[in-house]
């Protein structure tokens, strides 16, 4: 594609030429056959917005509030995983964004960027994403960092009592980045340092 996309779906596109085929198919991929994925997507395409005609609309005002942070739009950003596979500052990079929009950005456990690092980039309305593990005292923990951090509100994963089986990451043979919140942890927890951190981490929630 050459130029600047006119519309959002088109970022996909750049997207797929920029990055590498295993991390674009990481990005865009879901789970098993990727039925809920479509499902998903044709969600989305049925919301209709409704027209309103013969309404004053030279002074519109999207803002508004959630769960009293102060937003410019009905909108935040998703809490998604591993921001610098795409570019090199990562989740810092995505705040910042978050930031010039004043819209909240969402913080994944499984970020490439620590909670300190996100906190101290910009002054974005910030939320962190956390499951609850079976290990209580590491969700303890990641919670006051956020907290401490700043960290407006706790977005709590409750949906995935099973792990999907994402069956490009499997062709690919994708190796997932060390999740930069849980560096350091290893003597903490008693692992050999030979464990692969974002696999343990993720082997908590069976």
């Amino acid at each position: 594609m050459a130029g600047e996309p006119v519309n959002v779906n088109e970022f996909q596109e750049f997207a797929r030429q920029a990055l590498p085929k295993m991390y674009y198919d990481y990005y865009t991929g879901g789970a098993e056959d990727q039925h809920t994925l479509k499902e998903n997507v044709e969600s989305f395409r049925r919301i209709i917005i409704r027209p309103r005609i013969l309404v004053d609309v030279s002074k519109i005002d999207m803002s508004t509030t959630i769960l009293g942070h102060k937003t410019s739009a009905p909108i935040m950003i998703s809490p998604t995983a591993m921001h610098k596979l795409a570019h090199h500052e990562g989740e810092v990079a995505t705040a910042r964004g978050a930031a010039a929009c004043d819209v909240i950005m969402g913080l994944s456990y499984m970020s490439t960027c620590t909670v300190e690092e996100v906190a101290s980039s910009c002054n974005a309305v910030r939320f962190f994403q956390i499951y609850v593990y079976k290990r209580r005292d590491i969700t303890a923990l990641m919670v006051h960092r956020a907290e401490k951090n700043g960290f407006g509100a706790i977005i709590l994963t409750a949906d995935t009592p099973r792990l999907g089986r994402r069956e490009a990451d499997i062709k690919n043979k994708m190796i997932a980045p060390q999740l930069k919140n849980f560096e350091g942890w290893m003597l903490m927890l008693g692992l050999a340092s030979t464990i692969a951190m974002p696999e343990y981490m993720l082997s908590l929630l069976k």
